[in-house]
Parts: C-alpha cells; sequence; structure tokens
C-alpha cells in the first residue's frame, strides 16, 4: 500500500530550503523527521500536479465551514481521504494501521511524530478498551465524521470542476466517444438516509450460484442501496460525470442529466461526437433528445422490438446471398478475423476467430421520438425514424442462434457495421475498467460511514482520484516522451531529471523547512565520517559549501 501511496501522493506542508535545513543539520544536530526521499519525491510531484490544474483550490472548497468546535483544518481530511482511496485501503477501520499511526504520511498532513505517537487530543480515549502503543494523530472516527460533512452541493462542484481542470490540460480526445453505465453501489436497510427516509431497495430474480450450478432456478432477492450513473471516456479511463440516486430508480430516469453534465464539464476543450448505452437506457425519449443535440448513440435493440425482428430477417437474406457472391440492396456484409495465439513455445498454436456482421440502413422506428411510441404515431404526417442497424452474426468464432442475433441501433450517419459493434465493445471496459475496478481496488462499497453521506462523499472521491491518477501517469508518460524528444517541457522536464537522481537520497524535516541530501552529505551535516567521501575530497566543509551556508574557499 505505502508504495502506490508514494507512488502518486504528495509532500504538501513544509516548503524546501536546502540551506536551512543543512545549517540546522550542522549547529544542532536535531531534526523533526527524515524518510527515504523515494516515497517524498512522489507525494511532492502528485501535490505539484494538483495545484499545477487548479484542482487544489476545489479540494479546500470542499470545507463545510460550520464546523462547531473543529480541531483540525478540513483540508486535512480532505487529503486523508484521497490517500485512503488512492492507497486502496479497504475500511476505515484499517486506515489506523496502514495510515494513522503512519509518521511519513501523517508528516504530509502537518502532524509530527510526537502527535501521531500521543495524539493530538484526547478525543476518543474513553471508547478505547485497551492502551496502544501509537495512537495516531487523530481516530479514523473523526475522520468519518468530518468527511461526511462535505456537502452534495459541493462534492458535484469538486467532481466536475476537476474533470473541467482535466479538461482544460488536453487529457481527452477532441471528439470523444463515451460510455453511460449505471452501477449499483448496495448498502444495508441499516443506513442512516438523508431526512430519514427508508434506504432504497429492488427486488430482482437472480440464481444462487452460477459457477456451482447454471441451471439453477432464480429466485427473488432484495437489494438495498443506491446507483451511480458513470459517464466514461475510454482512452483516458477517466469518468466525465456522475449522478446519483437510489437503486431503485430506473437506468434512464439520469441518463440525459449526466451525458449533459459530461458535454459541459469538456465544452470548449472537447466535444462528445457519441455515447455508447445498455439497452437498459432504450428509451425513445432520451434517444431522440441526443439525436436532435447530434450525438451519436450506440444502442443494442431489445428482442421484443419490431425494428429487431425485421433487422434479424434481413441479416439473414443478406448472409445467404452474401455466400452467392451477391449483395443485398441497402446492406453491407462484413467480416474480420483476428489470430489468437493459444500456447506458448513449440506447444504454441494460432487461431482464427471470425466475427460477422451485417450493416443495415434506414431501418423505420416509430418510438425512436420525443414522447416515445405513443406520440402521434397514429397521425398522417407521422414519419417515423430512420436508423441504421448492426445484427451480429457470428462473435469471435461463436455463431449466433437463431433469432437470438445481437442488434445495436445507431444514428450514426456512415453506416459502417463494425463502427457501431467496436463502440459497444468499449462497454466492456467500463463495466470491468471502470466499475468493476472501482468495487475490487478502490473499495467503492466500503463507506466511511453507514450513511447516504458516507456513501455519496466516498462515491465522489473514488472515482475522482480514479480520474486523477490515470491523468496524473499520462501526465508523467508526456513529460517523459517530450524530455527523450529534447523539449523543454519546464517544472516537468525538472522534476523527471530529480526523480531520476534521488534514488540514494533523504529528506530531512526542520521545522516548517524540508530539505534534500544525498546520503553521504546527511551523514556528514551530523558530523560523521564518510571514509570513502573523505577519499573523493568530500567533508562536511565541502557539503555546507555546496549548500551555502559556508562560502567557498578562494585560497
Amino acid at each position: 500500500m505505502q508504495t502506490r501511496l508514494a507512488e502518486l501522493s504528495s509532500w504538501q506542508t513544509a516548503t524546501r530550503d536546502d540551506a536551512q535545513v543543512a545549517r540546522s543539520l550542522h549547529e544542532t544536530r536535531t531534526m523533526d523527521q527524515v524518510y527515504p526521499l523515494n516515497e517524498a519525491a512522489f507525494f511532492d510531484e502528485l501535490f505539484h500536479y494538483l495545484r499545477e490544474i487548479g484542482a487544489w483550490e476545489l479540494l479546500e472548497d470542499l470545507d463545510p465551514k460550520n464546523r462547531e468546535g473543529a480541531l483540525y483544518p478540513f483540508l486535512q481530511f480532505v487529503l486523508f481521504t484521497i490517500m485512503r482511496c488512492v492507497g486502496g485501503v479497504q475500511s476505515m477501520l484499517a486506515t489506523r494501521d496502514v495510515l494513522l499511526t503512519d509518521e511519513a504520511l501523517m508528516g504530509v498532513l502537518g502532524f509530527n511524530a510526537a502527535q501521531v505517537r500521543d495524539g493530538s487530543n484526547e478525543r476518543g480515549l474513553s471508547r478505547r478498551t485497551k492502551p496502544v502503543e501509537i495512537r495516531g494523530a487523530f481516530s479514523y472516527e473523526t475522520v468519518a465524521d468530518n468527511i461526511v460533512a462535505a456537502g452534495k452541493d459541493k462534492l458535484v462542484a469538486m467532481f466536475n470542476g476537476v474533470v473541467r481542470c482535466l479538461a482544460k490540460q488536453g487529457m481527452f480526445p477532441k471528439r470523444i466517444d463515451a460510455v453511460l453505465d449505471a452501477t449499483d453501489d448496495e448498502a444495508t436497510p441499516g443506513y442512516e438516509t438523508d431526512g430519514g427516509k427508508q434506504v432504497p431497495s429492488v427486488t430482482r430474480e437472480k440464481r444462487p450460484d452460477v459457477r456451482a450450478n447454471r441451471n439453477a432456478k432464480k429466485i427473488k432477492v432484495t437489494v438495498f442501496g443506491w446507483k451511480i450513473w458513470i459517464v466514461w471516456e475510454p482512452v483516458s479511463r477517466i469518468p466525465l460525470a456522475l449522478a446519483i440516486d437510489g437503486i431503485n430508480v430506473a437506468d434512464n430516469e439520469h441518463a440525459y442529466e449526466v451525458i449533459a453534465q459530461a458535454r459541459k464539464n469538456v465544452e470548449g476543450y472537447a466535444t462528445i461526437r457519441s455515447v455508447a448505452l445498455d439497452r437498459g437506457f432504450l428509451d425513445g425519449n432520451l434517444l431522440s433528445k441526443l439525436d436532435g443535440e447530434g450525438v451519436i448513440v450506440y444502442i443494442p435493440a431489445k428482442s421484443n422490438l419490431t425494428i429487431t425482428t425485421d433487422a434479424r430477417e434481413i441479416a439473414r437474406r443478406a448472409e445467404a446471398l452474401a455466400a452467392q457472391g451477391r449483395a443485398l440492396e441497402g446492406t453491407t456484409y462484413r467480416e474480420r478475423v483476428e489470430k489468437v495465439q493459444r500456447g506458448a513455445g513449440k506447444n504454441a498454436t494460432v487461431q482464427e476467430r471470425k466475427t460477422v456482421v451485417v450493416g443495415i440502413r434506414e431501418l423505420p422506428c416509430d418510438w425512436w421520438r420525443e414522447g416515445g411510441s405513443s406520440c402521434a404515431a397514429n397521425s398522417k404526417s407521422f414519419e417515423p425514424k430512420r436508423l441504421n442497424a448492426t445484427v451480429v452474426l457470428r462473435w469471435d468464432g461463436a455463431p449466433a442462434d437463431a433469432e437470438k442475433e445481437v442488434v445495436f441501433l445507431t444514428t450514426d450517419p456512415a453506416g459502417d457495421p463494425f463502427v457501431a459493434f467496436d463502440a459497444y465493445d468499449d462497454r466492456s471496459l467500463i463495466e470491468n475498467t471502470c466499475n468493476r475496478e472501482a468495487k475490487e481496488s478502490w473499495f467503492l462499497e466500503h463507506h466511511p460511514k453507514r450513511s447516504e453521506a458516507g456513501m455519496r462523499v466516498h462515491a465522489y472521491f473514488v472515482f475522482m482520484c480514479m480520474g486523477l491518477v490515470s491523468a496524473f501517469r499520462s501526465y508523467k508518460e508526456r513529460a517523459l516522451e517530450a524530455e527523450l524528444k529534447g523539449e523543454d517541457t519546464g517544472i516537468a522536464r525538472f522534476r523527471r531529471q530529480l526523480e531520476l537522481k534521488n534514488r540514494d537520497k533523504v529528506v530531512v524535516f526542520c521545522g516548517e523547512h524540508f530539505g534534500i541530501f544525498r546520503n553521504f552529505e546527511f551523514a556528514l551535516l551530523l558530523g560523521a565520517t564518510v571514509r570513502d567521501r573523505a577519499l573523493m575530497g568530500e567533508s562536511q566543509r565541502t557539503v555546507l559549501q555546496r549548500y551555502g551556508v559556508l562560502p567557498p574557499d578562494t585560497s
């Protein structure tokens, strides 16, 4: 966990002054803290990045400013929550042993070693059943009680603001092919809710254990919690917008709202060209509004729709004619073969997996319109919407069952059937790389408190941190590429060069300052003798001269 934090976080409380710290070490032989620079350098870099893109102010604005008797700045809890999310600490209880008692990490928040060991106040002592060797600067209960005070509006503003900052930095393609999904954030009936209402719930049918018995009958289960709508950009792997509501709310309820917010968040820097949605979002009113605003839609059709039946029949006729070397008017028959290696060495084999699709142009659809299928469908002037469709006859080598072929509907005028197929295939990325990772690696459903407020603050922090980490990694990669090309990258180039030189260094804290020194310099400043360096002419005096504490020799 520490390695992950060290790679993705930053020092922010002290200011760097090598000369001041060198003088203090030389004169007093004392310091507040000393740590290997490999952690501190990464900490410094991320927080510099947050300041550079303008995200730091957004974090500061989370302060509710109405906390009576507050002992700590609210930003400390914000930074701690980021550490927990980025560090992959599963529960608030676990933070006690992993974060709260770590002198280096708590030093980031401005606490000294004594405060970490003995605590910075007496709160929470009454709840302890036995003494502990290291108390931590504050308790995980204190963190939880404070961070949930971040109001909904401020959380939304923070998240949208961070996305806006990343858009300004050019993190997204100029034309975004986005993905929309909704995922459950499960809880229990005992959660405290806003307004004292019951925790939202929904009853569903599911198999008890598919792995044990695929033929097991489905049973009805009641699931409690909330639902999160996410618009995701698959190239950068950054969430663009969020919405949260009860788990019982239909998928399409907040779909337009969250897409509109995503478009606003990137406005001026990128445009959302298209959105791929699951069939749970199949709603004529929603899709018509997006189409009217110039957003291309890719969505699978439901089997009980007339347009689905028509598309399948046309696709099978097109396939039969293609076998004869002929083409069906209004359709495009396409095949794609991918080679996949199985095994290794002498046992390696190459398998070919064929995907076969049929594109169908301008199928009539009477429900893809504002108001849905009932809107003016029987009027003499009614004109059904014309859609393109892609029917998948074979997927990665597996033929589709008759009358069960997947049908994708789209407003894309290009008519290339594989465009719709690939656009929807990106949906697997949001399910695996975004939603599943959020739950399994970022512990989305492990809320700081058993409350709606705890769920909400954790959701916004998890997805914000996922985006920031992805952006930070890209930022470092781009800086390195530019540096290798000989481009002047300013502070980024300097920090990269510094990183390469910091393998044998320590960071030393003295009061409000920190200094960075090579290991032998640190020893010499404390008055030790380093024999191999002495042979090279290094001494305490040369180190003090190097850092400007003593004037250089003029003789």
